[in-house]
C-alpha cells in the first residue's frame, strides 16, 4: 500500500494505492497549519479500522512548492555563491529572472575565485577568506539559504564542497544547496535549479515536518 498527499492552496488531495488500484482517495481544505490539513487528509483515507493495512510509503506532491514559486511567498532569503573569478562576470547569477521574483528572495550574489575548465584544470584557486567574507555579509543581511555554484562542479564537485564546509563554519544556520547534486554541466541552469532548491528549504521544512509528525502520529512511520 501507498500514500500520496499533495497540499494545494484550495485543497488537500489524498490517495491510498494498492499496486495499481486506486482503495480510496479524499478531496480535504487546506489548512493554514499544515500538520492539521495533513492529519486530516490520512484520517480521511486511513479510518482506524484500516491502520494495520501495511503503508509502505507516503509521498509527497508539489503543489505547494509550485505554489509558494508563482506566489512569491514562503520562499527563503537566498544568496547565490558563484565559484568562478576571473570567468562569467557578464552573466552573474539570477541574470535573467524576472525582477518580482529576484526581490522576493532578496537576491544577494557573490562571485569569488574558483571553478573547473571542462577538462578538469582549475580557472582558479578557491579563496578561503573570500567565501569568509561573504558567509559575513550574507550573515548581516539576514541571508537563509545559499545556493553554492562552480564552473563545472560537475566535473569536479571539490572546490563547492569546501566552499560548503567554511559557510557551514562561518554561517551554521544557513541551508546549504550545491549545484553538483542537482543540476548537470550548464552553469546556468544548474544554478538556477540550486537557487530555486535553496529558496524552497523553508516552506520543504514546514511540509516535511508536517507529513512526518503525521504519519508517526498514526503510526506510519
Amino acid at each position: 500500500m501507498r500514500i500520496g498527499i499533495d497540499v494545494g492552496g484550495t485543497n488537500t488531495d489524498s490517495v491510498l494505492i494498492d499496486g495499481t488500484q486506486i482503495v480510496r482517495k479524499s478531496k480535504t481544505t487546506t489548512t493554514e497549519d499544515i500538520t492539521n490539513g495533513v492529519k486530516n487528509s490520512l484520517h480521511a483515507i486511513l479510518p482506524p479500522e484500516d491502520k494495520n493495512l501495511g503503508v509502505d510509503a507516503v509521498m509527497i506532491g508539489t503543489t505547494h512548492f509550485t505554489n509558494a514559486l508563482l506566489q512569491r511567498n514562503r520562499l527563503a532569503i537566498t544568496a547565490a555563491l558563484r565559484l568562478c573569478l576571473p570567468a562569467t562576470q557578464m552573466l552573474p547569477p539570477m541574470v535573467d529572472w524576472p525582477k518580482e521574483m529576484k526581490k522576493s528572495i532578496k537576491g544577494y550574489t557573490y562571485l569569488v575565485d574558483g571553478g573547473f575548465e571542462f577538462d578538469g584544470r582549475e580557472i582558479s584557486t578557491i579563496d578561503d577568506d573570500q567565501i569568509r567574507r561573504a558567509a559575513d555579509d550574507m550573515a548581516n543581511n539576514g541571508v537563509e539559504a545559499i545556493a553554492i555554484s562552480g564552473i563545472f562542479s560537475s566535473v569536479d564537485p571539490s572546490q563547492e564542497q569546501i566552499a560548503a564546509q567554511i559557510i557551514q563554519e562561518e554561517t551554521p544556520h544557513i541551508k546549504i544547496s550545491m549545484s553538483h547534486e542537482i543540476g548537470r554541466v550548464g552553469v546556468l541552469e544548474r544554478e538556477n535549479a540550486t537557487i530555486l532548491n535553496a529558496c524552497l528549504s523553508t516552506t520543504s521544512d514546514s511540509v516535511v515536518g508536517a507529513f512526518r509528525e503525521a504519519v508517526e502520529e498514526l503510526n506510519l512511520g
